[in-house]
């Protein structure tokens, strides 16, 4: 079942203050959090043709998720984008790689990130994470199988 704008709209004006809570507690910025909960409600919105149970629930996930990578990305020094990563990685730390690993995650489709998230940062089942989501636990078991290829090959060719 999709859900029509409308029908969105209502939904976003009702989990809004729940997600702005969400998002302040973890930012501590009212700003920060506004703006987190925007690009997850747009996030979520180009989710809207696929079927999600409990919509509440992943916007919460969502913004969880947008927040943590804020919180990451203000304790790295470094900016990600001017780093040859390829240089120097038999030397890399285990944060190093951690970090490498996690900027790959965040290129991924949203519900290959959810549900990589869930199963390995948040240690749930696959029937869990399908209730969740809304979905099957094939089509979770799939999506995460697609998110941990994605990965592999992206990490692979980040090596000399």
């Amino acid at each position: 079942m999709t859900m029509t704008i409308d029908k969105f709209t209502e939904e976003a004006k009702a989990m809004r203050p729940m997600l702005l809570s969400v998002a302040k507690g973890i930012l501590g910025d009212d700003e920060a959090a506004e703006d987190v909960v925007q690009d997850a409600l747009l996030r979520l919105w180009q989710l809207h043709d696929e079927p999600i149970r409990n919509i509440r629930g992943m916007a919460r996930i969502v913004v969880r998720n947008l927040c943590l990578d804020i919180v990451r990305q203000k304790k790295t020094s470094v900016d990600f984008a001017d780093v040859n990563m390829t240089e120097g990685q038999e030397e890399d730390t285990d944060g190093e790689r951690i970090e490498r690993m996690m900027a790959l995650v965040s290129r991924l489709p949203m519900m290959q990130q959810t549900v990589l998230r869930l199963r390995h940062l948040e240690g749930m089942s696959l029937g869990d994470i399908a209730v969740l989501v809304g979905s099957t636990e094939a089509a979770v078991r799939q999506s995460l199988s697609r998110a941990r290829r994605s990965i592999a090959e992206q990490f692979k060719n980040q090596k000399p």
